[in-house]
């Protein structure tokens, strides 16, 4: 599966390429973890993680979702650009890719963004990317999260 933007290329990993891109940094040390649910289910490609390159084949960022949609018809999206590309405007063409890609898909209404309150650049580009901020949530792992939404 492949998504094209203005200047990225989206590619929707399999559990191969995943492993072949070992500690990236690109996959916040999530590699073994999305490898092992891409080999459980190989028919969930596109429903955990994107590969996003520039035309000359430079991967500048990753992005994708916690697997398929539950019964709330909802996919959590998250997304990282390489620190040698931040502030180029990779992170809003990335999520406005991935989440088109999400809501055109059957069982979808809803695409969900979490984000660190102090995290203004992703903030940011939640807003660009024309989610509407919906709420707080907290987790164990990560403390205080503001949540986004971008429904149908």
């Amino acid at each position: 599966m492949i998504l094209k933007g203005p200047r990225l290329t989206l590619t929707a990993l399999d559990a191969e390429a995943v492993e072949a891109m070992g500690a990236s940094p690109l996959l916040d040390g999530m590699h073994d973890f999305f490898a092992a649910r891409l080999r459980e289910d190989p028919a969930a490609r596109g429903y955990w993680v994107w590969l996003a390159t520039l035309a000359d084949g430079t991967e500048v960022a990753a992005g994708g979702f916690g697997g398929r949609p539950g019964d709330n018809e909802r996919l959590t999206v998250g997304y990282h650009v390489h620190e040698d590309h931040r502030g180029a405007g990779y992170a809003t063409e990335l999520l406005n890719l991935l989440t088109e890609w999400a809501l055109a898909q059957p069982g979808v209404n809803v695409v969900r963004a979490t984000i660190k309150p102090e995290n203004a650049p992703s903030l940011r580009v939640a807003e660009k990317a024309g989610f509407e901020r919906a709420g707080r949530t907290r987790t164990s792992e990560d403390g205080e999260l503001l949540v986004f939404l971008r429904a149908r």
